[in-house]
C-alpha cells in the first residue's frame, strides 16, 4: 500500500471547517426561535427549509458512499488521544488508488462539501434562525470553499495529468 503525508494547509483547512461546525451549532442553539417575527417563519419555508436539509444530507451521504475506503479521514480527537497513550503513534494515510468521477462525482468534484453546507442552510431555515442562515452563508460556505480548492491542490500532486483531466469535465463547479 502506498502512503502520503497530508500537507499542512489541508490538515488547517480541516480545522478551520470543523470549527465553523461548533459554531454554527452554539449560533444556531443561542438564537433558534428569536426570529419568530421574520420573515423565515412560514410554515411552506420552515418546510422548504426541511426539504434542503434533508437534500444537503442526502448529497453528503451519496459523496461519503461513492469514496468509501478512499476518504482521507481525519480523526482529530482519536489521533490525539492515540498520540497521548501511544507516543510512538503515527497516523499512515494510504494514498487514493483512483479518481472517483462517476455517480454523484459526476455533478460535483465536492459533495460531501456541498451536502455539508446545504444541510447547515436548510437546518437554519428550517429552526428559523437567521444568525444561523447568515453565518452559514457568510463563514461556512466560503470556509468550504477554501478547504475544496486546498484539497483539489493535493489532489493535482497525488493524480497529476490524470486529476486536471477529471476537472475540465463538465459539472457544477465548471459550469
Amino acid at each position: 500500500m502506498e502512503t502520503f503525508k497530508l500537507d499542512k494547509k489541508y490538515i488547517l483547512a480541516y480545522w478551520i471547517t470543523f470549527s465553523t461546525y461548533i459554531l454554527f451549532f452554539l449560533v444556531l442553539m443561542l438564537t433558534m426561535g428569536y426570529s419568530y417575527n421574520a420573515p423565515l417563519n412560514h410554515l411552506w419555508i420552515r418546510r422548504a427549509g426541511l426539504v434542503i436539509f434533508l437534500g444537503g444530507w442526502l448529497i453528503w451521504y451519496l459523496g461519503r458512499k461513492k469514496l468509501g475506503h478512499q476518504s482521507v479521514d481525519i480523526d482529530p480527537l482519536g489521533d490525539v488521544a492515540k498520540k497521548i497513550i501511544f507516543p510512538s503513534y503515527k497516523k499512515v494515510h494510504i494514498k487514493p488508488k483512483k479518481i472517483v468521477s462517476d455517480g454523484i462525482y459526476k455533478i460535483t468534484r465536492h459533495p460531501q462539501y456541498w451536502g455539508t453546507v446545504l444541510f447547515y442552510i436548510g437546518l437554519a431555515i428550517a429552526l428559523v434562525s437567521i444568525p444561523a442562515l447568515a453565518f452559514a452563508i457568510i463563514i461556512v460556505l466560503p470556509t468550504h470553499i477554501w478547504r475544496a480548492k486546498v484539497e483539489e491542490k493535493m489532489l493535482e500532486k497525488l493524480f497529476g495529468a490524470q486529476y486536471l483531466d477529471y476537472k475540465k469535465k463538465p459539472n457544477f463547479e465548471t459550469t
